[in-house]
């Protein structure tokens, strides 16, 4: 405890001669009270209150505006569609999305590179599977319909999987090279 006041002590004799010892002018604190009692906080606070209030509503309707439009789905998609076929669809692209976060979390330096090249692949494997909903859309709901469909979601995800096989192969070739060095 005494090591502590000793440091602080030792800091302000640094300071000595140094600290701002003038005595303000004559009526200094008249002055000083008078602008401090010319306009008072309050009025400043509920200045602010109208167009903080539209601020946040504003916002607010941004958002729920932002999340309707990201989560409407066009309804003509699936007017040929069963029940069932809308339910595989919601699964295999549940799937195809967790294996995409996590080939996306993956991502280093070193495999940066095979990630953007898998993610053009996936923008291709949409488009084969937007002609496949076309198809849905023009025919109906049809065996060899939803078979694509699968089959188009089964290679997305088995391709997913092999990158992401691929990329631990390379992490630990890594891993072991950097062991080596040191």
């Amino acid at each position: 405890m005494k090591e502590k006041k000793d440091q602080v002590e030792k800091l302000f004799s640094q300071f000595e001669n140094q600290w701002d010892t003038e005595v303000p002018r004559l009526g200094h604190s008249e002055r000083f009270l008078k602008k401090l009692n010319a306009e008072p906080v309050q009025n400043k606070k509920k200045s602010w209150l109208p167009l903080s209030l539209a601020a946040s509503l504003l916002l607010l309707v941004g958002v729920i505006s932002f999340y309707q439009l990201k989560n409407e789905e066009p309804t003509n998609q699936w007017q040929n569609a069963s029940t069932q076929t809308k339910e595989t669809h919601d699964y295999f692209a549940s799937v195809v999305e967790k294996e995409l976060t996590d080939l996306k979390s993956k991502q280093t330096p070193e495999t940066k590179e095979i990630i953007e090249d898998a993610l053009i692949q996936m923008k291709i494997f949409e488009q084969d599977y937007q002609k496949i909903i076309l198809e849905l859309q023009k025919n109906g709901d049809t065996k060899q319909v939803l078979n694509a469909m699968i089959v188009n979601f089964q290679t997305r995800i088995s391709f997913i999987e092999d990158i992401i096989k691929k990329i631990e192969i390379i992490t630990h070739q890594n891993t072991i090279q950097n062991e080596k060095s040191i």
